[in-house]
């Protein structure tokens, strides 16, 4: 109980600082974020009169890849609450 007692807050520290200082490092993330950008000026072409159908269209892509991006950090922060998991476990 000691050695969590010493270990504990030293690990929840690090997890501050890597969410604090946290860096986009996941490829498929900045992949669907540059996507997101592509989309949003394209939205902008088309949000004339005309063309309110295709401006919908992409609204809607726009849409479906911010829930992506959104799983994508998700998942990130599952996996790395695994990882501190299965250190905490290695140090106890």
């Amino acid at each position: 109980m000691d050695s969590m007692k010493a270990v504990l807050p030293d690990m929840i520290n690090a997890r501050v600082e890597d969410l604090y200082n946290a860096q986009l490092s996941d490829e498929e993330v900045l992949a669907h974020m540059a996507d997101m950008q592509r989309k949003a000026e394209h939205l902008l072409e088309l949000a004339s009169e005309e063309n309110r159908e295709s401006a919908a269209l992409v609204l809607q892509e726009l849409i479906e890849l911010s829930h992506r991006v959104r799983r994508s950090y998700v998942d990130m922060s599952y996996r790395q609450g695994l990882r501190d998991g299965f250190q905490l476990q290695t140090d106890l």
